[in-house]
């Protein structure tokens, strides 16, 4: 895939410098390249990725307790809970598992996401490639 194309949709979004992680994932489908390739441009030309749809970044300014949406009281089925800490290895988990795990159960992606954090449970890697090298 041209990283040409991947850029001119990324920049046709009308935040300057900014991209929300749906449009993000949105640009892959469309184009049918990976998410990663995506959020690989979006970081070679500058673009700052926001709103993560498990709740982790992207809510406000970085540092304040608004950056994130998790933290907040959920209430998650038992059997979901156990689905993530087992699919956990060495306290991290794939944003791409926690997708599976909240689209066949049937709730949030945000739920998961404020779940993996409650139980102090990483999620990394990021389908779109924030936090490489973190």
């Amino acid at each position: 895939m041209d990283t040409k194309k991947i850029e001119e949709m990324i920049r046709t979004y009308p935040e300057k410098d900014k991209l929300p992680c749906p449009v993000a994932h949105f640009i892959a489908a469309s184009l049918n390249v990976t998410p990663e390739a995506v959020g690989d441009v979006a970081t070679a030309i500058k673009v700052k990725l926001y709103q993560c749809q498990l709740g982790l970044f992207g809510y406000g300014r970085k540092g304040v307790s608004e950056y994130k949406i998790v933290g907040r009281p959920v209430e998650i089925p038992g059997e979901v809970l156990d689905r993530i800490k087992s699919a956990s290895k060495g306290g991290r988990i794939p944003c791409r598992e926690l997708w599976d795990i909240a689209d066949s159960a049937g709730i949030l992606r945000s739920e998961v996401g404020n779940a993996a954090d409650s139980l102090g449970i990483r999620v990394t890697p990021c389908q779109l490639g924030a936090f490489k090298g973190k």
